[in-house]
């Protein structure tokens, strides 16, 4: 459903479609005192994102912070009543800092990190909370997430330099399924993806999304930050039940007219043949929460909006943007099943960008609440639109190490107290992978308990404190291992940026690191 063009609508921020949103947001960033703190380059200064190369990350973080992504989506006009309000959305991430953007609506920190305390110590799981649930109590309610009433469930599986493993984040989807009626969690966000190249057939990560899927959880992955060449999906949002998701430009202004794909935005077709993304989300400059003193936050200050701020670009912050959606209309209408709700997020985007690597186009939010708020009077209105109907479901059944694809982490598997490549049948625990028992295992509370991950997997909440249940430590390289932050592991920034800005899958080459699109 194409969204309209509101009138004298430009590239100016002065000519949005809520005058007195933009009025907010230029209060809030004066009193911030920064409006966006850029490196200097002269060049990049005054382009839009279509000016940047794929690879160009310094073009990226000189682009101003966009002030009108929540219009360019409908959210300003959803009713105030379906914010996210009684959903729960967990987000698989490197952590989180507790902010008071997020309060109370923060219910746990889960970590299967060797850190233990659920904090995000790399930057990346921070900006993906805020997108979906901040509230914008720091910035006068100029910087709000998608879903600002939504409860948060942060699930860290990364610890300060964005290496984890993918039995850690299975693990972690794993915590999630097991736990979802606690926290009442309906939505799982997966910013997050490896370059593994086969099918989703036989493929363990793409079973544990599936399960998720099939206990009733939206799953919201990001496509990745590797475009714009076809075949480029990450795993597992090549996976075809799955909400994937791809990065809109809006070049700053809510009208449709400016709209493109990203550049770095991933597309496919996948190893299977399937297109995707399924739709498409801002994803370029946009701002929320900063973890201070992260690694993210010490070798990318340029990036830096005010005290309690930060702006990213990239497929993370477009599904985070869409898990919040998704949560929005949970919240007007409860009812919906997950395969609703993805039928409704497809059915109802603006198509301008609708293709190869847009999906079905740009999410509307406006149009997705609209068709799924019950009628209050007969005659009743049709059912949501369904998805998913007739996909053949993933066994699982494959190699581990497969699903791992070219990055792989180092680990102290053997207890000796030297790392070694994480590789093969072996798990992040040092355990071996027995591929026949994780597939037709269960996932539900009794199980988890019984499980080696429970042992090591710490909940916190409220005030921080240290946990007594710490996971495995695991590192990009052997040299890192057992570091607690990046300057204690003697990165600089010029390593920092050459080896791990833009080569690992945090952010590829934007925002994060490799595995964090």
């Amino acid at each position: 459903m194409p969204r309209p063009t509101p009138k004298g609508r430009g590239a100016s921020p002065a000519c949005l479609a809520r005058p007195e949103r933009v009025a907010a947001i230029r209060h809030a960033l004066a009193v911030l005192s920064a409006l966006v703190v850029v490196a200097a380059l002269p060049a990049a200064a005054g382009a839009s994102s279509g000016d940047c190369a794929a690879g160009d990350a310094l073009c990226f973080e000189a682009l101003p912070a966009d002030a009108a992504w929540e219009q360019a989506i409908g959210l300003d006009a959803v009713p105030n009543r379906y914010q996210g309000d009684g959903v729960t959305v967990a987000s698989i991430d490197t952590g989180v800092r507790p902010t008071p953007n997020l309060g109370a609506r923060l219910l746990a920190r889960v970590d299967l990190t060797g850190e233990g305390d659920g904090l995000d110590r790399f930057g990346h799981g921070t900006h993906m909370a805020g997108l979906i649930a901040g509230d914008g109590t720091t910035s006068s309610e100029a910087f709000e997430g998608a879903a600002p009433e939504a409860g948060l469930v942060s699930v860290k599986v990364a610890g300060w330099d964005g290496a984890t493993d993918v039995s850690s984040v299975i693990a972690g989807l794993r915590w999630v399924v097991s736990n979802r009626d606690r926290f009442g969690i309906r939505v799982v966000n997966l910013s997050w993806g490896t370059d593994a190249v086969r099918g989703y057939g036989d493929d363990p990560l793409n079973l544990a999304v599936e399960r998720a899927w099939r206990a009733g959880l939206v799953v919201v992955v990001s496509a990745g930050n590797t475009g714009p060449a076809g075949g480029t999906v990450a795993k597992p949002g090549d996976d075809p039940s799955v909400v994937t998701v791809g990065a809109a430009d809006t070049n700053g202004t809510a009208t449709a007219a400016d709209d493109a794909v990203a550049p770095f935005s991933s597309r496919g077709p996948t190893a299977d043949g399937t297109a995707k993304p399924d739709v498409l989300a801002p994803g370029v400059s946009l701002v929320s929460d900063r973890a201070p003193g992260s690694t993210v936050d010490t070798f990318r200050p340029a990036a830096r909006v005010g005290l309690s701020h930060f702006k990213g670009t990239g497929t993370s912050q477009a599904s985070a943007v869409v898990a919040g959606v998704a949560a929005r209309l949970l919240a007007a209408n409860p009812a919906l099943t997950n395969d609703q709700v993805k039928g409704v997020l497809v059915a109802t985007a603006d198509p301008a960008l609708a293709g190869a690597g847009g999906g079905a186009g740009i999410v509307d939010a406006a149009a997705a609440v609209a068709a799924v708020v019950p009628a209050r009077r007969a005659p009743a209105p049709p059912a949501p639109p369904s998805a998913n109907a007739g996909l053949v479901p993933a066994t699982g059944r494959g190699t581990l190490d497969a699903s791992r694809g070219t990055q792989r982490v180092y680990g102290d598997l053997d207890g000796d107290g030297t790392p070694e490549p994480l590789a093969g049948e072996l798990d992040a625990l040092g355990a071996p992978w027995d591929a026949g028992a994780y597939a037709d295992e269960r996932w539900d509370p009794a199980t988890w308990a019984a499980s080696a991950w429970a042992r090591v997997t710490a909940e916190n909440a409220g005030a921080v404190r240290p946990a007594a249940r710490r996971g495995p430590i695991v590192a990009w390289e052997p040299a890192d291992w057992g570091a607690t932050s990046a300057l204690q592991a003697g990165w600089d920034a010029r390593y920092w940026g050459a080896r791990y800005w833009g080569a690992r899958y945090w952010g590829a080459r934007y925002w994060g690191s490799a595995l964090w699109p």
